[in-house]
């Protein structure tokens, strides 16, 4: 029939790639690039701003360990660098999660790319110039968002989104930077952790003194270095608690599919990945941290006001509701004789529910501190 037979000869790995399962002599483990998280928060009328970076626990622990007796120094190189490269990992996926929120539509998920861009389009809100930050009113009132809603379902102003960095505006004051940058190589990491901690601290108490309360606004230049850190924990402890119930999600969809199909054939339905809201909900947390710290101040100058101004010997009584700190909301009560008053912070929106003579609820939101102190010196009037 003018076929022939060929017998197919299968050689080992080994002969076929003489390298497989060996370490090149040549391949220097500190000459690996490194990447990490920064975020940056900007004053942008001042110009001043503060930053902080997500460190990875292999640069911690050999700054702790010079001090120690130098116990990872004997760390294997492969070690250091696979480790160095799950943090580097870590921290593109994490961004990628953020920039997600403002620009879903990838090559990767084209049949759900119209849903998935109308969603994001109802989130995100575009600045058409940076320079407008002066005149703005609150990003909640700019994207048109519901007063009623907190949390995750917040919008986002978005000042630009390029392939490595994404700016938010945070409130009317501050803006919010994320970027992905290169940390330098695994060496450099690491001796930066360890021997540059000192004068980087050096550098901050004189940036402290330097600049003072004006270029950095209604927060202290130590305050805005906190909330930068704060933000960073919080956004790598969401993308944690994320994977880890896409996985037990994944996990327990594979049991499904193994079980005994009985009766009709199941069909498998392609299951979308919900968004973990990770850049909206560090929106929502920087924006309540700020907008509390300027209520305290407007509490306290309040009874100020009273004491000095007023002549009044009846003082003011404020509880705060014990909350976690990384809770997306704080509330506390306001009592001052007969006035009582339970006042909530969402975000950059506060709201406040007063009891009335007659037992009705009256409820008034505000969008400033400023209005706030106005209201409560009527009410006290």
């Amino acid at each position: 029939d003018g076929t022939e037979a060929f017998k197919t000869k299968a050689e080992p790995f080994a002969i076929a790639d003489p390298t497989l399962g060996k370490i090149d002599p040549d391949f220097d483990p500190d000459k690996v690039p490194l990447l990490t998280l920064l975020f940056e928060i900007e004053k942008p009328s001042t110009g001043f701003s503060q930053c902080a970076t997500l460190s990875s626990s292999f640069s911690t622990m050999r700054g702790g360990a010079n001090d120690s007796g130098g116990n990872n120094k004997q760390l294997h190189p492969d070690e250091r660098v696979i480790e160095a490269l799950q943090h580097s990992l870590f921290c593109a996926s994490l961004f990628e999660s953020m920039r997600a929120e403002i620009i879903p539509l990838t090559a990767s998920n084209a049949p759900s790319a119209t849903s998935t861009q109308q969603k994001g389009q109802k989130s995100v809100v575009w600045l058409s110039s940076e320079m407008e930050e002066s005149f703005l009113p609150p990003p909640s009132v700019m994207a048109g968002e519901d007063t009623s809603k907190s949390g995750e379902a917040r919008l986002l102003c978005v000042v630009h989104c390029h392939e490595g960095e994404v700016k938010v505006q945070l409130d009317d004051e501050y803006s919010l930077t994320v970027k992905l940058i290169e940390a330098g190589t695994a060496a450099a990491a690491a001796s930066a952790e360890s021997s540059g901690i000192d004068d980087h601290s050096n550098k901050q108490q004189q940036n402290d003194v330097s600049d003072g309360p004006g270029a950095s606004g209604s927060q202290t230049p130590s305050q805005l270095r906190t909330l930068c850190r704060a933000l960073l924990l919080h956004s790598q402890s969401l993308y944690h608690e994320h994977r880890m119930k896409m996985r037990q999600e994944q996990l327990s969809s594979e049991k499904k599919e193994h079980m005994p199909l009985m009766g009709f054939a199941r069909v498998k339905k392609q299951v979308m990945t919900p968004s973990p809201h990770i850049l909206q909900s560090c929106v929502g947390l920087g924006c309540k941290f700020i907008f509390e710290k300027k209520v305290r101040v407007v509490l306290k100058a309040l009874s100020l006001w009273l004491a000095q101004d007023m002549k009044c010997e009846d003082k003011i009584v404020v509880e705060w509701l014990p909350l976690a700190l990384f809770d997306s909301h704080s509330r506390f009560a306001f009592i001052y004789r007969n006035l009582c008053m339970d006042i909530g912070i969402y975000g950059d929106v506060l709201r406040v529910t007063q009891i009335c003579d007659t037992g009705e609820f009256k409820t008034v939101a505000f969008g400033s501190d400023l209005e706030l102190e106005y209201f409560l010196k009527l009410e006290i009037r």
